[in-house]
């Protein structure tokens, strides 16, 4: 990846590029996002250094969604999901991610820090400068972590270590030329430092769909279905639908249902959202369906595109299907006015879906009443 990187004279941009090898944890690539963070938090401003209890709390504050609640897998050797059990549920709501959400969020982390020791700092905060002196730390590893605090502070001046320890060790002081270059190029580098973090997340979540959407939380205007309430609203005017899960009839008084959880899908394709009635929207919540619904959910989509054959023209309603079509893996558009194809295909589709979900977390065989 280094030729991904700006070019320095001054600075050894290979040890850079080399940051996140060894990849048996998240903890690199969390350190070095919080540090991005923080630096770009306080205008690059930091002549007082960055505590690494700072750094330990944004690490925790970055691994809070995808961890508690996207539940993806942090790796098998990874701490984060466990620190994470050690803290009290957070009380968030939909505006967690605005500066007040932020605030408070590392304000919880950090008093329960004071009762709990998180131990994240422990090795990867000198582990992390590794790179910067491989030919001095190749071989043992034994005492390697106090030799990497030593080389960072003896060949601070010349050698240009992304950074070094205080005394106590509880705090690192950034190269200034570092900081320098950071600043000047940060969109580049947490580009390219957020491409490390979601490959590593892919790979430790091989089955889980959209890992990546499900790294930081959406933009809420993308998490909009206007364009799908839209396409119920217009079949609804047509014909008379009922609601899968109560088998009420639906008028203009209804919810759409993320049939999988939005949690899970982290989208909103036509395929997996359904007209229902209010009450069963909210009592289901973020549950898995219970698979008897599906021949339901199958059928309505069905009576659904077949409306929606004759309300629109035949270029729109092919986009409409089209979805259906990729993800569903179904062959030609008019299969899905077919209800044994449509069938088949939800049930060959959601049903694995399901299973990983269930192994992820998400409660499972919720039905309504």
């Amino acid at each position: 990846m280094t030729q991904q990187l700006p070019h320095s004279d001054q600075l050894d941009i290979a040890a850079l590029s080399r940051l996140f090898r060894n990849k048996a944890t998240s903890y690199k690539y969390l350190f070095f996002l919080s540090l991005l963070t923080l630096l770009k938090d306080r205008d690059f401003e930091i002549d007082d250094g960055i505590s690494l209890r700072d750094i330990e709390i944004e690490m925790l504050v970055t691994a809070w969604y995808p961890n508690v609640f996207s539940k993806l897998s942090f790796g098998i050797q990874d701490k984060i999901a466990s620190v994470w059990e050690r803290i009290p549920n957070f009380d968030h709501d939909k505006n967690f991610l605005s500066k007040t959400g932020l605030k408070k969020l590392r304000k919880h982390v950090d008093v329960s820090r004071e009762k709990s020791d998180y131990g994240l700092m422990r090795y990867v905060s000198k582990r992390i400068l590794r790179p910067f002196f491989d030919a001095e730390t190749s071989g043992s590893e034994q005492g390697v972590d106090q030799k990497i605090v030593e080389l960072a502070a003896e060949h601070f001046r010349k050698r240009r270590p992304l950074y070094r320890f205080d005394d106590a060790r509880k705090c690192i002081f950034l190269h200034p030329d570092w900081i320098a270059y950071l600043q000047q190029h940060q969109t580049i580098i947490e580009g390219w430092a957020l491409w490390h973090w979601a490959d590593y997340m892919q790979r430790r979540n091989p089955s889980i769909p959209a890992v990546t959407q499900k790294l930081f939380p959406p933009d809420p205007q993308r998490g909009n279905p206007d364009v799908q309430r839209k396409f119920w609203k217009q079949v609804i005017s047509k014909k008379n639908i009922q609601c899968i899960y109560t088998g009420k009839d639906l008028n203009s008084d209804y919810a759409l249902d993320h049939f999988l959880p939005w949690k899970f899908v982290a989208h909103n394709q036509l395929w997996n959202l359904i007209p229902v009635d209010p009450q069963a929207n909210s009592s289901k919540r973020d549950w898995l369906p219970s698979e008897k619904y599906i021949d339901c959910l199958a059928k309505t989509q069905c009576n659904a595109l077949s409306i929606a054959r004759d309300i629109f023209s035949n270029n729109e309603w092919k986009k409409k299907v089209e979805p259906y079509i990729t993800d569903l893996h179904i062959e030609k558009p008019e299969h899905t006015l077919d209800f044994e194809i449509l069938r088949f295909a939800y049930r060959r589709t959601l049903e694995p879906l399901m299973s990983i979900a269930e192994q992820q977390g998400f409660h499972c065989g919720w039905t309504y009443g």
